[in-house]
């Protein structure tokens, strides 16, 4: 399995103080001088927390499988938000030789990377890439896959995919990153959950089992990481207008805003919303945060 780095040059001139220059030297934003790692963030709620943490000021590494995917955002979706960090140098870009490097496609600072988070070794390697180039402040976990159906006609194989990338891919990626933030005493985790992983839904019993256990997970985690200064949270969010819930029927779209109190399907920046919030919060931890409109299940 493969982690493939994907960065485009952006020239820059050390010796003057162009307007690129200046903003590396300017930036007061709130998270100027940060990294932030979101696995997911090419699209849905990963994207949108990529593009407000952008906005303020961190710099963006994201995971994907798709290659393209990832080459579109760095160039088109995050483009506009220059990064506090100047781009990596070609020292900090060379991957382990066992992996595919691409060195085109860096943009203002921010960089992707080709990575299956169900894949531990793909997951470890992608993490060592990413540490070359600065510490993670922030990590964000939004990748995740669906697969409903009814327990009795599930698919094996989609049973295993959907636990190995939501549960077991978030653990490998929390698991990774950790190791660092424990170095430096300092931290934020904040891995994406679902109200299905507290309330149940039919149709969803692996998907909520994932969820499900993905709080678990996180409120263990927080306490073996608070005495290092590292925060651990959730977000569950309720039904949100991503490509998961694109296949909703117009029959219980309806239905399910009659039952949420703000009478809408939420946007992904309402949940990048929650996850910058959570990232700067300081005594916050081991807690799940529902940004569900008030939906009632």
């Amino acid at each position: 399995m493969t982690a493939a780095r994907l960065a485009r040059s952006v020239p820059v001139i050390q010796t003057m103080c162009s307007p690129l220059c200046r903003s590396y030297t300017t930036n007061t934003k709130p998270l100027a001088n940060t990294l932030t790692l979101i696995p997911g963030g090419t699209r849905g709620i990963g994207l949108a927390t990529a593009k407000l943490f952008a906005r303020q000021g961190s710099r963006i590494v994201i995971l994907a499988r798709d290659h393209h995917r990832i080459q579109h955002v760095l160039q088109k979706e995050l483009d506009p938000y220059v990064s506090s960090f100047p781009p990596a140098s070609s020292s900090s870009s060379n991957s382990n030789s066992n992996h595919q490097s691409h060195n085109q496609t860096q943009d203002q600072g921010h960089l992707g990377f080709q990575c299956d988070v169900s894949n531990q070794e793909a997951v470890d390697q992608v993490i060592k890439d990413v540490t070359k180039v600065g510490s993670i402040d922030y990590l964000i976990t939004s990748a995740g896959i669906a697969r409903d159906s009814l327990l009795i006609a599930h698919n094996p194989q989609d049973m295993e995919n959907v636990i190995n990338t939501n549960l077991m891919g978030t653990m490998w990626i929390n698991k990774a990153v950790a190791k660092g933030m424990i170095r430096r005493k300092k931290g934020a985790i904040i891995n994406i959950s679902s109200v299905v992983g507290i309330h149940g839904n039919i149709g969803q019993t692996v998907y909520s089992a994932s969820k499900a256990a993905i709080i678990g997970f996180s409120k263990s985690l927080s306490k073996e990481l608070g005495s290092r200064g590292v925060t651990v949270n959730v977000i569950a969010p309720g039904y949100i207008d991503t490509d998961m819930t694109a296949g909703v029927s117009e029959e219980r779209r309806k239905d399910i805003i009659a039952r949420t109190s703000l009478g809408r399907f939420g946007q992904p920046e309402d949940v990048a919303e929650a996850a910058l919030f959570l990232a700067q919060s300081k005594f916050i931890t081991g807690q799940v945060l529902k940004v569900d409109g008030g939906l009632i299940l």
